[in-house]
């Protein structure tokens, strides 16, 4: 059966009706498979068994305004960005963000630190209140293993120093009898 017009002639409408469920399945179809590469990471592999972690930090940790933070790292070396070197890589701190796009290079700003040339610690200065932190390791072009190690994000709170600025109040004395 073709399908026609009011005068009778051919419709173009079945082939477009054809053509623009192709072109949308095959954009559905390219798409879960990037989000499913952006859930599982990049093209470099991970060991099985490797993890990433925070050392000597738990959730719920009270913290100074300037703390060091310490990475650990098991089943994998840590090696500098832009050197390849198999199971390597190299720390990303995160603070107060989501995790980025795991097929995508980690972004550089002030919630996502880059510990590019193979640091294993960092003194960073955070301001009172709840902050969330979580640890990201990526290859060479700090782009997330396959699959990413990334510690648990946990929550700390920091805590303002006290006040030491401002001088000790003097207690008046009282003359004796």
């Amino acid at each position: 059966m073709s399908a026609c017009n009011l005068i009778g002639e051919r419709s173009l409408r079945p082939i477009a009706a054809a053509f623009v469920a192709l072109t949308f399945g095959t954009l559905i179809a390219c798409g879960a498979s990037s989000a499913q590469q952006a859930r599982t990471g990049g093209p470099t592999p991970s060991p099985e068994g490797a993890e990433v972690r925070f050392v000597g930090l738990a959730d719920g940790a009270r913290l100074p305004t300037k703390v060091t933070v310490r990475f650990g790292l098991r089943g994998m070396g840590v090696a500098p960005a832009g050197l390849e070197r198999e199971n390597s890589g190299h720390h990303h701190l995160l603070i107060d963000t989501e995790l980025p796009p795991l097929d995508q290079p980690i972004p550089n700003d002030f919630n996502h630190l880059h510990f590019g040339a193979g640091q294993t610690e960092a003194e960073v200065t955070l301001k009172p209140g709840t902050h969330t932190l979580q640890l990201l390791f990526a290859d060479k072009d700090h782009i997330p293993h396959k699959p990413p190690l990334m510690s648990p994000r946990i929550r700390v709170v920091v805590v303002a120093p006290a006040d030491t600025s401002a001088p000790p109040v003097r207690k008046k004395r009282t003359r004796r009898r």
